[in-house]
């Protein structure tokens, strides 16, 4: 099961994302947000690394403020290792898709470490608004 199961049956008009990429949150057309958040343990990085499909909450007016994307289901895919050195430095990428009435999000989820800590993603129950930025465009 997806730790984005909390997002499908809402209505999503927004995503928000925080400068270092490790906090995620999704504006309801309530006007609620839904966080999540990336961890690891002590020598990894884990981090948002690219997001595309948001151009399916449209392009902020009115409209699509107020029709929102309905959210359908979720799917979280495996984590993948992408290179490993031979320091014992490796990458993995984690895979989500949310998908909408409207279309598709998916995102990857990096996790950059010694060869020994594993990454995640957990929902975030106390949003900060304050150190998030509206995406606009895929990045």
């Amino acid at each position: 099961m997806s730790v984005f199961t909390s997002l499908i049956g809402q209505r999503i008009n927004g995503i928000f994302v925080n400068a270092t990429q490790d906090r995620v949150a999704f504006r309801t057309n309530e006007g609620r947000y839904l966080g999540f958040y990336t961890s690891g343990e002590c020598c990894n990085n884990v981090y948002i690394n690219h997001m595309s499909g948001t151009e399916v909450l449209g392009e902020g007016n009115s409209f699509d403020l107020l029709r929102g994307a309905l959210v359908l289901g979720v799917e979280e895919k495996k984590w993948v290792e992408v290179n490993e050195h031979d320091r014992g430095e490796c990458v993995e990428d984690g895979f989500f898709t949310i998908r909408t009435d409207r279309g598709y999000i998916d995102f990857e989820v990096r996790n950059e470490h010694n060869g020994y800590y594993g990454g995640h993603v957990g929902e975030d129950d106390d949003v900060d608004l304050t150190e998030m930025h509206e995406m606009r465009e895929d990045f």
